[in-house]
């Protein structure tokens, strides 16, 4: 070997960029400018780097749509378009880019419309690609990717692009299109839409139908549609009846104003039977086949008010794991909870919103939460009938859970609170608030007396929504209302900071706490028995009834000192309670909180601003101050 670097006998000195497989991971991590960079260079960085510039292509502003429509943009997609293998738009007009013969889909795994799609053009203003400064001087950029339009790449300029209509002949959103778009990708295994057409039964079908076709490998199917949409449940149990094995994760949304129709013949045309709905009789189970789904998500009233049409594809999904769903009786809650126990051994995580709006009854609620083994996820929305059968179901999972959020979910009290939080190590997030009621400001709240002998075990807590009450704070004399404030907590019989302080020391243990939401987040405006007469006729005053008067002062003489181990903190809410901050308070929470970037509830409308909160303003803006609601007159 030579002695000073000298390459020795035999051997011949390589360059890492002579090297494409050490130099393919390193381009793959550079950025869109970057690779249009590194094409210039040479012909290899060029035969390198183009696979990746192309692989995955977004289309999501007016000007990157007017600039994927220019010539050289055309000419450069069907010269490149074998190497795209993801792309992301809310134009649902430029999938006709991509019908003609000269474009190559067969390696695109990824369709995706992940906002509301646009069944309408942006506006091309005149001579757009006529002037100087359009897109074939100068690179394309297309979300995290770009397309280089240049000539040295594209090659020479084509004529603009024929811009066939989105819209059938009667003005209609135009299936067909979608369609030969998907035709054109046999290896596609991601397709999502937002706003997708669900009155469209004859797309449901072919898309059901295309499920079926062996080799067609969809792994993910999201489609979704947040305004109102006229849905037919046959066709949605035509689409659910058709999912293969291979399918790993089907979302089905629908917004709340809709509720899917229900047919009244016997048997359809698609040969489906309304009644097979049960697992036992829809011949769905098959012994011999795993199912891969990994998550399921119907959201909406897809079933209208037959029966669940989405249930007996839980009853072949022996590997789910994440379910999010709706439900509208209460015996489509007995139904799950059945299911679920005896097809689903590894479900952990769950999303139920339950919109029956009667109460259930508390066994039937701890049914549900035994169905699992091990809940390491679970949130739950407008359940109301939480007891003490439901709360010792749940701590049952005290060592799995990571993720509990009860929102609107009557009767879990404050005891169960407690429990929860002094019973779970591994819990992350926790919220559990309902707002209503003039009597209480939460029918769900956490009395600060529970916290005095049993210390909370969750000390990775990074997401903590609770209301905490029953802390004495005879500074107060008159609630909301404008009633006198009474009893041991406001008259003075209960004096100092004693149980201030035992708050602020536990909260003080969750040093990894990211949200800490002790005040409310909305408020019920649609509730009339928050409107109250006025002495001028014809206007009323909001009042809220969620106002907290028995919470912590957060001044530093009542111990919000406690709290400097919170270093990771960046939003606290306190919308709505009745606090002491003052200008001292918020310099401390400045220099004590690093990572702060947003304080609620500081800012009211129609309020004078606080010094402390021009100081915020002058010397910390990065600090966001959203302003809350607070109480209004208005007229009707």
């Amino acid at each position: 070997m030579p002695r000073h670097g000298g390459t020795p006998s035999g051997l011949e000195k390589v360059h890492v960029f002579d090297i494409p497989e050490l130099l393919l991971p390193i381009c793959a991590h550079l950025s869109s400018h970057d690779l249009l960079q590194c094409i210039l260079l040479s012909r290899q960085f060029n035969a390198l780097c183009i696979p990746i510039l192309y692989s995955s292509i977004a289309i999501m502003k007016p000007l990157q749509f007017r600039r994927f429509l220019s010539p050289d943009s055309q000419a450069a997609l069907a010269r490149y378009s074998i190497h795209i293998q993801s792309f992301r738009t809310q134009y649902y007009s430029l999938l006709r880019c991509f019908i003609p013969d000269t474009v190559n889909c067969r390696n695109l795994t990824h369709l995706e419309f992940p906002t509301a799609c646009q069944f309408t053009d942006p506006v091309v203003p005149p001579g757009f690609y006529a002037s100087p400064s359009a897109p074939s001087s100068s690179p394309l950029s297309l979300g995290n990717e770009s397309l280089k339009d240049c000539k040295d790449v594209a090659g020479n300029a084509s004529t603009p692009f024929d811009m066939a209509r989105p819209l059938n002949a009667l003005g209609l959103f135009d299936e067909t299109l979608l369609i030969t778009m998907m035709e054109k990708c046999p290896r596609l295994s991601v397709f999502a839409m937002a706003g997708f057409p669900f009155d469209y039964d004859q797309l449901i079908r072919w898309i059901g139908d295309r499920l079926m076709i062996p080799g067609t490998g969809l792994k993910r199917l999201e489609l979704t549609n947040m305004h109102y949409c006229r849905v037919r449940a046959k066709s949605i149990e035509y689409l659910l009846s058709r999912c293969t094995p291979g399918m790993e994760e089907l979302l089905l949304s629908i917004s709340f104003g809709s509720k899917a129709e229900v047919e009244t013949e016997e048997h359809g045309a698609d040969g489906v039977d309304p009644s097979a709905t049960s697992c036992s009789n829809t011949g769905f189970e098959d012994g011999d086949r795993q199912w891969n789904l990994k998550r399921l998500a119907i959201r909406g009233d897809i079933s209208g008010p037959g029966p669940l049409i989405w249930l007996p594809l839980l009853c072949r999904c022996s590997k789910l794991q994440d379910l999010a769903v709706d439900l509208f009786t209460d015996e489509s809650l007995v139904e799950l909870a059945s299911t679920l126990g005896q097809h689903c051994p590894q479900i952990n995580e769950m999303t139920l919103q339950c919109m029956a709006g009667s109460p259930q009854e508390d066994s039937r609620i701890a049914d549900l939460i035994r169905s699992s083994l091990s809940w390491k996820r679970l949130s739950m929305s407008f359940l109301h009938g939480f007891g003490p059968l439901s709360t010792a179901a749940l701590i049952k999972h005290s060592t799995t859970l990571e993720v509990v959020v009860l929102t609107e979910c009557d009767g879990f009290t404050s005891e169960d609170v407690q429990t929860v939080l002094s019973s779970c190590p591994n819990l992350r997030t926790f919220r559990a608030m309902t707002s209503n009621g003039m009597d209480f400001s939460s029918t769900v709240y956490l009395d600060a007396n529970e916290m005095v002998d049993s210390p909370w075990v969750c000390h990775n807590l990074e997401n903590l929504k609770l209301v905490i009450t029953g802390i004495a704070r005879p500074d107060l004399q008159v609630d909301q209302y404008g009633w006198p404030l009474s009893g041991p907590l406001h008259d003075g019989t209960i004096l100092g900071f004693e149980l201030q302080q035992i708050v602020y020391q536990q909260l003080g243990k969750l040093t990894k706490i990211q949200e800490l939401w002790l005040g409310h987040d909305k408020q019920d405006l649609d509730d009339e028995q928050n409107y109250h007469t006025t002495d001028v006729e014809g206007q009323w005053q909001y009042i809220d009834p969620d106002e907290q008067f028995e919470c912590l002062e957060f001044s530093l003489k009542s111990g919000l000192g406690l709290l400097s181990g919170l270093k990771d903190l960046r939003v606290l809410n306190l919308d709505r309670m009745k606090t002491r901050i003052g200008l001292s308070e918020v310099q401390w929470m400045a220099s004590q909180w690093p990572k702060l970037e947003e304080i609620i509830g500081l800012v009211v409308q129609g309020e004078k601003v606080p010094k402390h909160v021009q100081w915020l303003y002058d010397h910390r803006p990065d600090i966001a101050l959203p302003p809350v609601l607070g109480n209004f007159t208005t007229a009707f």
